[in-house]
């Protein structure tokens, strides 16, 4: 953090991020390995092109190699299918021995996996950094911020909030393809917010566009990982812990025959249980209108330790919105559940990774076909969660 701290504001030219970046290696690794910037890769005119430079690793026992740079001021997970499709392909055709090192001021969570999986090296200005070599055999990774130090650039829409939730839930439980106007339609938004919030999506690489700017595909775990790195189902819902004296199955139990059961919805393990089960759900997790009286109806005691049921404020009402019944219980929509058990507690992220696998196997399931589909149900949805 303290060199990105000192450099931050000057303007850098590529060869000023080679050696940045020349300077952390030789931090990363041992103290007998030589890192040193060199132009020995690029022979030909062509290579030169796709060249911003070269840097030469050397180990103690005289195996070396040349690392082809890539540096760019920023790098969003998109850029990764042009890296692949230019720089990396080109060498991957040309030279597929040498191996290829993303440098830029910082790296998301999200391009780095993209560039792991890959196998593409980085290095940040942060301390993010995977170094994964042959011959000099070597493997570091480091970790260095996980937000990006400079502020976000205006007019790029954060995808945080009850309005991106909204967006993010239509991309989740609608298959594609659809236009900018149909989402803002059925996710109650402006078409010009939704356009924002679909260029910031994929500058990710979480969806693909369509034609005049729609979208054609969706990495609905992908996106349900990524918006769950900006949203806490604890937090970001009103939440209240009680103990349920009989255990949490029975207070489970007592909401189906409860006069408030068309005014909630369970979700977290229970929900996500009955559908992927990796083990007896522990805690119950419900969304109603009113705790007060759900609280006194199935008589829970307040408890801010060792509680077994947890009742939510909703955040949004698109907590209603696709909810199934099952057994006299409504359920949120699975891609509500899971993002809700991806930033729980205890092993309710396990939980939330195992539905996500159930849902990539059995979309038909739980998927609408097409938006006409969805509004087909959608005022029954909202009639029943007024």
């Amino acid at each position: 953090m303290m060199l990105f701290t000192m450099i931050a504001n000057s303007i850098f030219r590529e060869t000023n991020l080679i050696d940045v970046a020349v300077l952390e290696l030789r931090k990363l690794l041992p103290e007998e390995w030589t890192v040193e910037p060199t132009s020995g890769v690029a022979q030909s005119t062509a290579q030169r092109r796709q060249l911003d430079g070269a840097i030469d690793v050397g180990a103690p026992n005289g195996t070396s190699t040349t690392l082809a740079v890539e540096v760019r001021q920023s790098f969003a997970p998109r850029d990764v299918d042009r890296l692949v499709g230019g720089l990396s392909r080109v060498f991957r055709l040309v030279a597929p021995d040498v191996p290829v090192l993303v440098v830029a001021p910082w790296l998301s969570l999200r391009t780095r996996q993209i560039l792991e999986a890959e196998r593409i090296n980085f290095i940040d200005l942060t301390g993010n950094a995977l170094l994964r070599l042959d011959d000099p055999a070597v493997y570091i990774s480091s970790s260095g911020a996980t937000r990006n130090p400079e502020p976000t650039p205006r007019g790029r829409a954060r995808v945080r909030g009850p309005k991106a939730a909204r967006l993010i839930r239509i991309l989740a439980d609608v298959r594609p393809p659809y236009g900018v106007r149909e989402i803002a339609s059925a996710a109650r938004l402006t078409p010009g917010y939704v356009s924002r919030l679909l260029e910031t999506l994929d500058r990710e690489a979480l969806i693909e566009r369509a034609h005049r700017g729609g979208v054609g595909a969706v990495d609905v775990p992908a996106l349900l990982r990524w918006w769950a790195g900006s949203y806490d189902v604890f937090r970001s819902n009103r939440a209240m812990t009680f103990l349920a004296p009989d255990g949490a199955p029975r207070a489970a139990a007592q909401l189906a025959t409860s006069e408030q059961r068309t005014q909630l919805a369970v979700t977290g393990s229970f929900a996500a249980g009955r559908i992927a089960p990796i083990a007896a759900p522990a805690l119950l997790l419900v969304y109603c209108d009113d705790t007060a009286a759900l609280s006194e109806t199935l008589g829970l005691l307040p408890a801010d330790v060792g509680g077994n049921v947890a009742l939510l404020r909703p955040f949004d009402p698109v907590v209603w919105e696709r909810v199934s019944e099952d057994g006299g219980l409504r359920y949120a929509a699975p891609s509500q559940v899971v993002v809700d058990c991806l930033t729980g507690t205890g092993r309710m992220p396990a939980e939330g990774e195992a539905l996500l696998a159930w849902m990539a196997g059995n979309e038909s399931s739980w998927r609408y076909a097409s938006l006409t589909k969805l509004e087909a149900t959608q005022p029954v949805a909202r009639r029943n969660a007024a």
